[in-house]
């Protein structure tokens, strides 16, 4: 199957970048394309919208329907494109988040949705989705509910993949600065739950 990938990125965290490009490269199933929308911001807001919606028009012109939003800062396993259903909205149900500055993890379960950087979807399924302004820092609520009220074809998977939170660059989570439930000072769980790569990059990060 035909798909690509579409990362949004101002160029304010490097060193999350590069790792991403590793980290696409190294996949089971590699997508055929990867669009990084790293042009210059123009202005200090946010603009995440914005360089998705730059990344689906490069993804349609080039042919492409089904596309992933791959987050530059976060991990994601070489088997995470192995199984992909064919459904117009493609997510993870549940979110694992691990904040690097304080060493601490928790999960979150949300029915119905998925977080942005699990998220994929066919083009072709947004012809009626009412866009938010483009310094919306919530695209994925906007995205899943209208999969939900338009009553969409939908699949949630449990693809691995962690929303790394860092506070490296403009950052629209709060994740970045709050402690979740469980910690992990020792970075047991991080190296159980990331591949060795990974766990070498991040654990020695300077932040």
């Amino acid at each position: 199957m035909k798909f690509c990938t579409i990362t949004p990125d101002r160029n304010d965290r490097p060193e999350f970048t590069e790792f991403c490009h590793h980290q696409l490269g190294r996949m089971n199933r590699k997508p055929t394309a990867s669009y990084f929308i790293n042009y210059a911001p123009t202005s200090a807001d946010y603009d995440l919208t914005e360089r998705v919606k730059v990344g689906i028009e490069r993804a349609r012109i080039d042919g492409f329907d089904l596309c992933f939003i791959i987050e530059n800062d976060d991990y994601y396993a070489p088997d995470y494109f192995d199984l992909i259903w064919d459904a117009e909205f493609i997510g993870n149900a549940k979110t694992w988040y691990y904040n690097l500055r304080n060493r601490t993890y928790q999960d979150w379960d949300h029915p119905r949705r998925a977080s942005l950087f699990t998220t994929g979807f066919k083009i072709s399924a947004l012809t009626l989705f009412d866009w938010p302004e483009n310094n919306e820092r919530f695209l994925d609520l906007s995205l899943w509910n209208f999969a939900t009220r338009a009553r969409r074809p939908v699949a949630y998977r449990e693809a691995k993949a962690i929303g790394m939170k860092h506070g490296v660059g403009l950052c629209g989570g709060k994740g970045h600065i709050q402690r979740n439930k469980y910690h992990d000072g020792n970075l047991e769980w991080l190296k159980e739950n990331v591949d060795s790569d990974a766990y070498e990059f991040y654990s020695k990060l300077k932040l």
